[in-house]
């Protein structure tokens, strides 16, 4: 797809959400259930300020055509039907059913559903009802998916240190000391896991500094942090605990997948890798799944057995036990069954059951909730949202299920507006979200997200 293209479908997008496709956003935010208004095509109220959130709930980013479509309504008397309009003339181009579903005991409300996964018809729409007016504004648009993957993935550039303002370069993170790099580690391993699981869809031409250089550009992006990280590793003070483990794993990993692209930094890595699994070991701090997932990566790059006792003796253990795997855990498992080295076949079979009952138990959650999200109640907590979208979407990669799709999907339309308060987490320009912090100016949760959306084009 060419750079062209993808910069006219972002400047399309910013010119929706900014209100400038043919209404205003507050034109096209009608009236809330308490205001009981039927919205008519004479009597449109206009806003400049929407007045509160409507009770249509829509991806205020969009669809691509071939992508489920579902709608979300809210409210005690809903209508038996919705019809998608043109944003521009404001035409009916497609009626749907809502199919309504009592929930929440509590809060006494009715909850409906309408599918239009068959309209597939490239534009700018809204979803009107009687009774509860109008959605936010949305696109169907081709490479839609792509195209805010290539902006999430230059963002990660622009959070890049200034260096000539003093700093020593890594990503811009609020946090300091040994939490600013476990959280860089932890951006680093999720970008690597997600190049591991979806090398396709990264390219070497993404437009930063070390495009060209025949090496995918995220991964380039992750050397940048790396280097930050072997400069630290520098300082005389002892470094102890959870950031030696993170750091074993993620330069382990970093040289197992760069080893034929840039030997001599993978080396380093390695040494690295190696320097901090000494500490690790001798750590009794660390915690029993991070000394697995750092045992696992380096089996793995290196193929010694070492490191193969406590990884398979840790990994054992979090097998038998009952409940979820930590993130560390399932990593670890991940990993583990991945190495071409020698593994223990039975304990691999007990893992890969392990994280597909997981992903089952995510789904069908998911399609218990109001909002098709993998959370109690209808507001989620984003760090775990997330990272339950990396779980299912590495055992889709495993298994290919078109049901995990769907599930993959509906997270990421909630976070892109599809939500109670039809909040976009993931803005597309600055100051567009006052009620949220945003993703992409958090670099393990852009991170995250970036890894959902190379599912979702990995998939495709």
């Amino acid at each position: 797809m060419g750079r062209n293209k993808v910069t006219a479908i972002l400047l399309s997008i910013c010119l929706l959400l900014s209100g400038c496709s043919g209404s205003s956003v507050g034109e096209l935010v009608a009236g809330t259930e308490q205001e009981g208004a039927v919205q008519g095509e004479s009597d449109h109220i206009s806003y400049e300020v929407p007045a509160a959130v409507p009770n249509i709930f829509v991806d205020r980013l969009g669809y691509e055509p071939e992508s489920s479509k579902v709608v979300i309504f809210r409210g005690e008397n809903l209508p038996d039907v919705f019809t998608i309009r043109d944003v521009e003339s404001r035409e009916i181009v497609y009626t749907g059913t809502i199919q309504k579903k009592y929930e929440e005991e509590a809060e006494q409300e009715f909850n409906g559903y309408g599918t239009f996964s068959d309209f597939k018809k490239e534009g700018d729409y809204f979803i009107q009802t009687d009774i509860y007016g109008e959605s936010y504004p949305f696109m169907i648009h081709d490479n839609l998916y792509y195209s805010l993957f290539l902006q999430c993935c230059e963002q990660l550039y622009a959070l890049r240190s200034d260096e000539d303002q003093g700093t020593d370069g890594g990503w811009q993170m609020k946090e300091t000391g040994a939490d600013r790099e476990v959280r860089g580690c932890l951006c680093i391993y999720q970008l690597l896991f997600s190049y591991e699981l979806f090398p396709t869809v990264y390219t070497d031409d993404v437009g930063i500094s070390e495009s060209g250089n025949d090496i995918p550009d995220i991964l380039d992006e992750c050397r940048y942090e790396i280097e930050w990280l072997l400069k630290q590793m520098q300082d005389v003070r002892e470094r102890k605990g959870t950031v030696n483990g993170y750091l074993a794993a993620c330069l382990a990993k970093y040289a197992y997948l760069t080893k034929n692209m840039d030997a001599a930094f993978a080396e380093e890595c390695l040494a690295g890798a190696e320097k901090a699994w000494k500490s690790v070991e001798k750590d009794l701090t660390v915690s029993d799944d991070l000394i697995a997932l750092a045992a696992a990566e380096l089996y793995r790059v290196t193929g010694s057995r070492q490191y193969l006792g406590l990884a398979e003796e840790y990994l054992q253990n979090s097998a038998e036990q009952e409940g979820r795997l930590s993130m560390p855990e399932f990593y670890a498992a991940l990993t583990y069954m991945n190495t071409k080295s020698k593994v223990d076949v039975q304990l691999c079979d007990v893992l890969i059951r392990k994280v597909m009952e997981e992903a089952e138990t995510i789904s069908e959650k998911s399609g218990q909730n109001s909002f098709l999200i993998y959370a109690e109640d209808v507001n989620a907590d984003r760090d775990t949202l997330l990272q339950e979208v990396l779980r299912i979407g590495a055992v889709n990669h495993i298994i290919t299920n078109q049901e995990y799709n769907i599930v993959i999907e509906n997270h990421f339309h909630y976070l892109m507006g599809r939500n109670p308060e039809s909040i976009i987490h993931a803005s597309l320009w600055e100051g567009q979200n006052i009620n949220t912090e945003d993703i992409m100016d958090d670099p393990v949760q852009l991170s995250a997200f970036i890894f959902m959306l190379g599912e979702l084009l990995g998939s495709q």
